[in-house]
């Protein structure tokens, strides 16, 4: 068994590929973050055979001290085979059952309860919610040629921004956010524009690849529909990062982003457990459909940042396990 240890910075996270969705995440320190591993491996190791697919896990160890990108850990690139993909779902069938549990007990005043410094029961619930999408998104394909699939990521987001209807939906927003944003066609479009800005000027300065450096708050007009002066900037804006992009890969992380605020235009039931039920059904109908040319595949976004079936299933197992752990702690709190 081998467990691969990272560090954001101020954060601790260890991995655990081999067992579908096992990592610890956030965690103040190395030593801890593996040995709270090291008990999820042994939790869900049971619990694969619980569900009819029992593990075959070496019982030695080996810890990995990774500095790569996370996406680039080799365990995490190996194909998931149909009968380990259909227990994992039944496991998170299991937490979602426990999930359920919890919400059914709760009090309505619970909902809107938080730490000093914290998220509220509401925006946890939405969050993790907001995970399943984040698993539909990176389980699309790429085309394989990089400029082709940024040329695809923009014509696709300027697809949706037509067609979608004029009236606003909510998304749960970035961790940084405080909650849901509110999206409009025009804010979308508004806001693509101000990161197309900022990812060249990030970009000429000897910056970081592009990241969300602009803000997702409302602005006059964002209820009007966007004008073809709007589509027109955008264009000529992508068709400026695409021509630095000859020179300089970074531009290419844009198209990941591209997708992200497509999906700012999806609608979803508003109210909190309503969402989370849709959201998490089409995250594992998306996973029941996979045949295994995709279970297989290794997806590569024109940034080079990948993603495998493998990867992604500890959005429906391990991401919501902590967080129904953090949910469960305000109302222990409140006891």
């Amino acid at each position: 068994m081998r467990y691969y240890v990272t560090s954001s910075g101020r954060t601790w996270w260890t991995i655990a590929p081999e067992v579908p969705g096992v990592a610890s995440e956030d965690v103040p320190t190395r030593d801890e973050a593996i040995a709270r591993c090291r008990a999820l491996v042994a939790e869900e190791v049971d619990a694969y055979r619980r569900v009819g697919h029992p593990l075959d896990v070496e019982p030695s160890e080996e810890i990995v001290d990774w500095s790569l990108p996370w996406w680039l850990i080799p365990d995490s690139l190996v194909p998931t085979p149909p009968a380990l993909l259909g227990a994992a779902v039944r496991r998170m069938d299991e937490i979602a059952s426990e999930v359920e549990r919890f919400l059914d007990g709760i009090r309505l005043e619970d909902w809107d309860r938080a730490p000093d410094e914290g998220w509220t029961i509401r925006r946890t619930l939405d969050h993790v919610a907001g995970g399943f999408e984040i698993g539909i998104r990176r389980l699309r394909p790429w085309p394989l040629d990089p400029d082709r699939a940024h040329v695809a990521a923009f014509h696709e987001l300027v697809g949706r921004i037509r067609v979608a209807p004029s009236e606003a939906v909510e998304h749960s927003g970035l961790n940084s956010e405080a909650g849901r944003v509110r999206w409009t066609p025009r804010k979308v479009a508004r806001v693509v524009r101000a990161f197309q800005m900022a990812a060249r000027a990030n970009v000429e300065s000897g910056g970081p690849p592009p990241q969300s450096v602009v803000r997702h708050d409302d602005a006059p007009g964002d209820d009007e529909p966007p004008t073809e002066a709007d589509f027109r900037a955008m264009s000529e804006a992508d068709a400026e990062l695409r021509r630095i992009g000859d020179r300089d890969h970074r531009t290419r992380g844009i198209a990941m982003w591209y997708r992200y605020y497509h999906d700012r235009l999806t609608l979803w039931p508003v109210e909190p457990r309503q969402r989370w039920h849709s959201m998490r059904a089409a995250y594992r109908q998306r996973l029941l459909e996979l045949g295994e040319t995709e279970l297989a595949a290794v997806r590569i976004a024109p940034s080079g940042q990948c993603s495998t079936v493998r990867m992604e299933l500890g959005l429906g197992l391990s991401h919501v396990r902590e967080h129904l752990a953090q949910i469960r702690s305000l109302t222990s709190a409140r006891a």
